[in-house]
C-alpha cells in the first residue's frame, strides 16, 4: 500500500462502481471479486517511478506496483469474504481500496481488526518470498536486481508503513477496532488524540528526511484529526467502522442498507 492511498480497506453495501462507465477504467475478476482499475492509478504510478534508470525499469515499477497493490487489497477481500462480506477492489490515485458489504451477523472489532491487517500481511510474505528466492538463486542481472528490489520495497516497505497508526492506513483502522473492544464509548475521542499525535510526528519525520510529499500527506492527515477534535460534538456511530486502502484505506459501513458509503500511506 503506498502509504497514502493507499486508500487501503473501505466498506460499502454497494458492490458495484457507482460513477458508472468512465472512460480508460479496467473492470475484471479474480477469485471471483471485481476489480476496477482506475487511469489515475496508472499516473500516480509512473509518477512515483519517474526517476528509475531507464524505460525498462520504469515498466517494470509500474508492474510490480500494480501487482503488490492488487495483493494488498486482496488480502483485505479474501479476508472480509470469509467472514461472509460481500466484497469489491478498486485501484486509484493513491493505492487500492476494497469496499464490503457488513455480513448479516455484523462484524465483530475482532474480525476488523484481522481484515485491516490482512493487507499488509500478505504484501510482507510477498515481498520476503521473493527477496528470499533471489537471494538463494543468486546470482542475477543488475536489472533482475534492481526489480527484486522494487517488489520488496513496495511489499515490505509500503507494507509497514501502511500498518503505521495513522488514518486512514491500515494501522488506524486496526487502533479504531482495538479500541471498539476496550472503550467502544469513547472509542473515536481516544482514536482521534492518537491519530493527531502519530501524523504530526509522521509530518515531522516526512519534513527531517525530506520525503515533501509524504509531508503533504502527513500534514493533510492531521488536519484532517485537527478539525475531528475541534469541531462540532460527533454524532453517535451507528456502528463500529469497518475496516483500509495502502496507500492502501478503510471506511466505515451505511448505516442502512440503502446508504451506501465510500472511503477515503
Amino acid at each position: 500500500m503506498v502509504p497514502a492511498p493507499a486508500r487501503g480497506l473501505s466498506a460499502d453495501s454497494a458492490l458495484n462502481d457507482p460513477d458508472g462507465e468512465d472512460e480508460g477504467v479496467i473492470r475484471f475478476s479474480i477469485a471471483g471479486i471485481p476489480v476496477t482499475v482506475r487511469p489515475s492509478f496508472w499516473l500516480v504510478a509512473l509518477l512515483l517511478g519517474w526517476g528509475v534508470a531507464s524505460r525498462t525499469l520504469l515498466v517494470a515499477w509500474v508492474v510490480v506496483v500494480f501487482v503488490s497493490v492488487l495483493a494488498h487489497e486482496l488480502g483485505h477481500a479474501i479476508t472480509a469474504r470469509r467472514f461472509g462480506a460481500g466484497v469489491s477492489i478498486t485501484l486509484t490515485t493513491l493505492g487500492g481500496f476494497t469496499r464490503w458489504e457488513k455480513p448479516g451477523d455484523g462484524m465483530t472489532p475482532g474480525r476488523r481488526a484481522l481484515v485491516a491487517a490482512a493487507g499488509s500481511a500478505v504484501g510482507i510474505v510477498l515481498g520476503l518470498a521473493v527477496l528470499g528466492a533471489f537471494m538463494a538463486t543468486r546470482p542475477w542481472g543488475a536489472t533482475a536486481a534492481s526489480v527484486v528490489l522494487m517488489i520488496a520495497w513496495v511489499n515490505v516497505g509500503w507494507g509497514v508503513l501502511n500498518w503505521l497508526p495513522i488514518r486512514p492506513l491500515d494501522g488506524g483502522h486496526l487502533v479504531l477496532a482495538l479500541l471498539d473492544m476496550v472503550a467502544p464509548r469513547r472509542t473515536e475521542g481516544i482514536a482521534s488524540a492518537i491519530f493527531l499525535v502519530t501524523s504530526l510526528a509522521a509530518l515531522a519525520a516526512a519534513i527531517y528526511f525530506q520525503f515533501y510529499f509524504a509531508a503533504i500527506l502527513a500534514g493533510f492527515m492531521a488536519w484532517a484529526e485537527i478539525s475531528r477534535l475541534v469541531g462540532p460534538s460527533p454524532r453517535p456511530r451507528p456502528a463500529p467502522p469497518a475496516p483500509p486502502g495502502n496507500l492502501f484505506d478503510l471506511e466505515p459501513p451505511s448505516p442502512t442498507p440503502e446508504e451506501g458509503t465510500r472511503s477515503g500511506e
